[in-house]
């Protein structure tokens, strides 16, 4: 199994903008500390939140994003975590979201959005600083983060897991990441 430290690596050799590397790094910590919750591998979940969006940048459309990505990670993780991958745009790839690791990934994709954007409008700019409450606020907001999917964060409840205890866990997982994140 790949490292975070390999995966990383290759993150980078397929992504250049920083921001889209923040925000993989941002899914799989929120995946990570979802896995733990859940006594799942958080290893394995917190590779496919990293790696999500290894071909965002090679895609000509939303149609062959995650198509690119099975052909990148092929021979480097396994078809389960490729499976995740894809089911998270399964819209274009048909591939079925029928497990809690595909709900999980795309609820998180959405949630670190709205937490990141969240912490960007702080004075501090920091996750330290972000609140429950804010996050409450902020999702109610339809002017905020306005790209963010609130449908895509409310599959939480497929998890077992109201919005607030989602977003919380989100939140703790991104504030381990937040030297990684600048934020």
């Amino acid at each position: 199994m790949l490292s975070k430290e390999s995966a990383l690596a290759i993150v980078r050799e397929h992504i250049r903008k920083e921001s889209n590397i923040k925000h993989m790094i941002a899914v799989g910590a929120i995946m990570g500390e979802l896995a733990a919750r859940f006594g799942e591998d958080a290893v394995r979940w917190e590779l496919a939140g990293l790696l999500h969006d290894i071909d965002l940048e090679e895609c000509s459309s939303m149609e062959d994003h995650g198509v690119i990505a099975k052909g990148i990670l092929s021979g480097k993780v396994d078809d389960e975590i490729i499976d995740v991958i894809m089911a998270h745009n399964h819209e274009a790839t048909g591939v079925p979201v029928d497990s809690r690791a595909k709900t999980a990934l795309i609820a998180s994709d959405a949630a670190s959005g709205l937490i990141m954007a969240c912490a960007l409008v702080m004075p501090s700019k920091k996750l330290a600083d972000v609140r429950a409450s804010s996050l409450r606020k902020r999702f109610g907001s339809k002017d905020f983060a306005r790209n963010v999917s609130r449908e895509r964060i409310m599959r939480c409840e497929e998890l077992g897991l109201s919005r607030d205890d989602f977003l919380e866990i989100s939140l703790e997982g991104l504030r381990k990441v937040s030297d990684e994140l600048g934020l």
